[in-house]
Formats: structure tokens, sequence, C-alpha cells
């Protein structure tokens, strides 16, 4: 590997590399350069790995503390945003700042307050105040994230709100009289019985309506979000027993499809600060926590384990050559 690739590298920057970091940076490495691949600098990397002895030689050898990347982001803003509270300490006493605004016009300092490097933050000049409501707010959509720790359901699973179930089976295609709900404890049995793929539609107590499927293609095809959104309503749809994205349509036409760790930008919806994307180990909450989350906080649809396998659902076939478009 040329010196190019090896400082271009994801884990590069560790402290169990400093050996040949020093000598890198005795030959004559800029330790602010920026890394071509991963947009940002070593000092950044190191805050992400925690490697704090790493972040000191950096330091020592004229790296600049408050360095941006490509999307505004310091060092300090990724070791709070990988849970780094060591690295976050050594940047703080080497003079970053913890209330520049990097992403969205947040600041390390104020997305710090809402995990458990709080006490890092709360006490330094400057602190914001976090308004009671906000507080309330954040600490209502976490409670309800891991109330979703137990899921681990190997079920495709999309969240509807804005419409009605029968309105879901329709825009499916089906007639509601002719999709009963089926029992429980016979729906298995009827789809695999079932001549088409299918969905099993219902309705959770709190409302919205929950689509599921227990096969390995995800219920959020195109032509399905297209078919169930279109004359209004959202969608937003995941498959959180093997991944850690979201899949959003509003009125027929995706707008986002956000995944858990990928940093937020200017125009991320607000419900993903909330969710807690963007994280990548400052709170405890999983990917599936997080995507669940997210789906119920923009449909107004909640399920649990309990009501999975204990309530009737519909079996709604579905037709991947019809969509919302007449298609």
């Amino acid at each position: 590997m040329s010196d190019d690739e090896w400082v271009d590298t994801i884990g590069a920057w560790r402290d169990t590399n400093l050996t040949e970091i020093r000598e890198r940076l005795a030959g004559g490495f800029d330790p602010g350069q920026r890394l071509s691949w991963l947009r940002s600098t070593p000092l950044h990397q190191a805050a992400q790995e925690g490697a704090v002895r790493v972040i000191e030689l950096l330091l020592a050898s004229g790296a600049k503390v408050d360095a941006v990347d490509d999307d505004g982001a310091t060092p300090l803003w990724e070791a709070v945003r990988y849970g780094q509270d060591d690295a976050v300490r050594l940047l703080l006493a080497a003079g970053a700042d913890p209330w520049r605004p990097c992403i969205a016009g947040r600041s390390p300092g104020l997305q710090a307050l809402f995990t458990d490097l709080a006490d890092l933050f709360a006490h330094l000049p400057g602190a914001p105040r976090i308004s009671p409501r906000l507080r309330e707010f954040q600490d209502t959509v976490d409670e309800m994230m891991f109330s979703y720790e137990d899921y681990n359901e190997d079920f495709c699973v999309a969240f509807v709100g804005g419409v009605t179930e029968d309105e879901v089976v329709r825009r499916l295609g089906a007639v509601p009289e002719l999709c009963p709900p089926v029992r429980a404890g016979a729906l298995w049995q009827a789809e695999q019985d079932s001549p088409t793929e299918v969905l099993r539609v219902a309705s959770p107590p709190g409302g919205g309506v929950a689509l599921l499927q227990t096969g390995g293609a995800l219920p959020v095809h195109d032509h399905v979000a297209r078919q169930v959104t279109t004359g209004g309503g959202v969608l937003a749809g995941a498959f959180p027993f093997a991944g850690s994205s979201v899949d959003i349509w509003r009125d027929g036409v995706s707008v986002a499809r956000p995944s858990v760790h990928d940093q937020l930008s200017d125009d991320s919806l607000f419900e993903l600060w909330m969710c807690r994307f963007g994280d990548c180990g400052a709170h405890p909450s999983t990917s599936v926590e997080r995507t669940l989350a997210l789906m119920t906080l923009l449909t107004a649809t909640y399920v649990t384990e309990e009501w999975l396998w204990s309530s009737p659902m519909r079996l709604v076939p579905i037709d991947p050559r019809r969509d919302g478009q007449g298609g």
C-alpha cells in the first residue's frame, strides 16, 4: 500500500499505528492535509477512533484543533458523534470550540447536551439553555425508541400514516371486503398457500397502518410505496432485522432514504435529529430502535410484539406490474 493509500484509509489513524504515524510525520507529512477519499483530516479520523495518543501527536505537529471537513464538521463534532469521551476531553483541553456551528447550525456541544457526554459541556462558558419542551420531546422520543429494544422479528415492515386501512387495501388494487382479517395463528399457512405475493395489512391500536411481509423482499417496493401514498399519506419503511435505512414516501413521491449513521445535513428532517440519526456511538440506541422510532414519528403508527403475534391481519395480494401511476 502506498503512502497516499495508507493515509486515506479508515482505521489508519488509530493509536495502534502510532509508530508509523510518527515516522510519516517526521518524513514531512502535513498533519492538516485533507484526506481525499475520507473528505476530512487525520485529526477528524483520530477523533472518530478515540485515538487520544494520535490526537496528541497530530496537535503537537501543527494540526488545527478546529479544522473543518467537507461537511463542515470539526474533530470535536466527530468525537461527540462517535461517543469518544476521552477524545472529547482532550480536544476541549486543546482549545476546541464547543459551540462552533458545524452541521445545520448545530454545535458539538449542543449535540452532546442530549447524550451521556452532557456533563463535559453543561458547565462550559456559553452553554445554551435547552428548553424544557424540547428536552421533554427528546425524552419522549427516546422512551419510544427504547420500547423497540426487543424487536428482532424477521419482518420487512412499513408504516403508513394519513390513510385508512381500507383505503390502503384499495390503493393496492384489492377489494377490502374480499380481504377479511385472518386470525394470527393461520397467517403463515395462508401466506404459503397464496398463489401471489401478499402483504399483511393491519391497523395497530394507536392508529396508522402497518404493512408486513415475512418473505425476503422488502414491502417497500417503489410500486407499493407509490400506490399506497398516491392521493395523500406518508409511508416510512425499513428492514429493521437487517438494515439501517428508511424509505420515506409522501403523496406518491420518494422524498428521502436516510441511513442511521450517515452524517446529517442542513436539509435533514427534524425527525432524524430526534431519532438520533447521524449518531455513531454517543447514544446507546440501536439501528433497529432508531429506524422504527423514525417510522413511528413520521406516521403516528406504533407496533408492539404482542400485537404483531396476536392480531388478525389482512393478506392483500400485490401486483408488481401495477403502480400508482396506472402502470
